[in-house]
């Protein structure tokens, strides 16, 4: 191949990249990942931190301008799942991928040619908003039937300290 197509090619290429970077998929992907702290970027765009995603979309956005997003797009649905409308049945490889990070296997499978390790990191970055916690600090639910003095007894050390019933009890098991 000479120089003068090799060019062409690139500038073909370029001009492609530009066009695709105003696309609205890439741009609203692009502004939810930022806005909710799993990328940064130096592009001038818009933040929506509450807009519904197309995991369709998000993967075009991956694929064809910025590969980042296929990197933290699993953990993004694991810890943001109602702002993807991910169904298992269509998009079968991100669902296994996400159920593998929701069990928090040390090995998985590759998502669009990105190593499960990469992937995993994502989903115990810190990010911005403290309310989304990671898949290690997420809360369980549990239930118990104490006895009434131990609740008074609970109720008065949680008093005493300052803090809840439940930090007690994480306290007392530390």
């Amino acid at each position: 191949m000479n120089q003068e197509a090799l060019i062409k090619r690139i500038k073909a290429k370029a001009k492609q990249d530009q066009r695709f970077r105003r696309d609205p998929r890439f741009l609203e992907t692009m502004g939810f990942l930022v806005a909710k702290g799993f990328l940064k970027t130096n592009l001038d765009i818009q933040l929506t931190p509450n807009i519904r995603l197309q995991i369709d979309d998000v993967i075009w956005a991956g694929q064809n301008v910025e590969p980042r997003i296929l990197e933290v797009l699993p953990a993004a649905v694991l810890r943001l799942e109602k702002h993807f409308d991910l169904d298992p049945t269509r998009h079968i490889e991100l669902a296994r991928v996400v159920d593998q990070l929701r069990r928090r296997d040390e090995k998985g499978d590759d998502f669009e040619n990105m190593p499960y390790a990469k992937v995993r990191v994502w989903a115990e970055f810190p990010l911005k908003d403290k309310r989304v916690k990671s898949i290690t600090q997420k809360r369980v639910m549990k239930s118990f039937r104490l006895d009434p003095t131990a609740i008074q007894k609970l109720k008065k050390i949680a008093h005493e300290k300052g803090c809840s019933e439940t930090e007690v009890i994480e306290e007392l098991l530390k």
